[in-house]
């Protein structure tokens, strides 16, 4: 009779879910990826690296450089690449399985144009380097002890001439402790 009761007052009581953040506290994290990017002049495929530490298991930042290869688009005249460099905080929601994330970053960009057969009555945009703002989210999914596959919204917002744009992108994630 006693094991009846436990077992009633047992299954009553409320049981905390515990969630758990992909982010492990004191680790450094490389995420090489592909992207596209859209919502600027044309859509252009890029490629990028980005280097991490989580501070917490909610709270990690992180470092990264992109290029995205032309977003002229079709225009065989110009070409117009587009090189970031970007710092970026990071903050890992709660959740099972999959670990959404949040992110917001500062850093620059540099615009560059090549123009080919230039007409002498038209306007091209000059290259620069500005200041970047991004922000973001994504999801991460543990692969394996090491291994973690993720992907990445964010919109990117120059202060001048360079394109503003989204960025959709893929990329591994490869995890150590000091």
């Amino acid at each position: 009779m006693r094991s009846l009761v436990a077992i009633g007052l047992i299954t009553l009581l409320p049981h905390a879910a515990v969630a758990q953040s992909i982010a492990d506290p004191g680790s450094w994290t490389a995420t090489p990826f592909i992207s596209v990017s859209f919502g600027s002049d044309a859509g252009s495929l890029g490629l990028g690296a980005a280097v991490g530490y989580d501070f917490t298991a909610n709270l990690g930042v992180e470092g990264e450089v992109s290029h995205l290869f032309d977003v002229a688009g079709d225009d065989s005249n110009v070409d117009r690449s587009v090189t970031g460099f970007h710092a970026n905080v990071l903050y890992h929601f709660d959740v099972r399985r999959v670990t959404p994330y949040a992110t917001v970053g500062l850093g620059f960009e540099r615009d560059s144009v090549d123009v080919k057969n230039p007409d002498p009555l038209a306007l091209y945009a000059p290259s620069s380097t500005e200041v970047v703002f991004n922000f973001g989210g994504g999801a991460k999914y543990r692969a394996t002890d090491r291994l973690i596959a993720r992907a990445d919204l964010r919109r990117f917002e120059a202060n001048d001439i360079a394109p503003d744009y989204w960025r959709l992108y893929a990329g591994l994630t490869f995890g150590w402790r000091r």
